[in-house]
């Protein structure tokens, strides 16, 4: 148990050196240290490549999307890279990249197959 004392002395002494003078912690949470190779190797594709990848996810997701529209990145969410994607039935997609190359869908989707219309339905008996 002392030795994990220890060990952690260092860690707090230099939390302390943190340099800035803002005077809280309303920051952003900024990118890791090392980033994802999942990451890395994403935004090296090109920017076409990057919309299959992400029109690639939806789908995978079992969400329908012929087409997309827009692609905006957004902040981090705990670290991870994020994108709003809108396609063109109206559907907004909330990815994220999670460590390892998963993407997690979310967001206000379209289920494939677009809206089912209800039919006549038969009087109670």
């Amino acid at each position: 148990m002392k030795v994990g004392a220890i060990m952690l002395m260092p860690a707090i002494l230099l939390a302390g050196c943190s340099g800035g003078g803002t005077g809280g912690n309303a920051a952003a949470p900024a990118a890791p240290a090392t980033p994802d190779p999942v990451e890395v190797k994403f935004r090296a594709l090109n920017p076409v490549q990057q919309r299959v990848a992400l029109f690639r996810a939806i789908y995978d997701a079992d969400y329908t999307c012929k087409k997309i529209v827009s692609i905006v990145e957004k902040p981090r969410n705990e670290g991870k890279p994020v994108w709003l994607v809108t396609c063109d039935d109206q559907g907004e997609y909330t990815i994220t990249l999670v460590p390892g190359g998963t993407f997690a869908v979310s967001g206000v989707p379209q289920p494939k197959g677009g809206f089912r219309h209800a039919g006549p339905t038969a009087a109670p008996q």
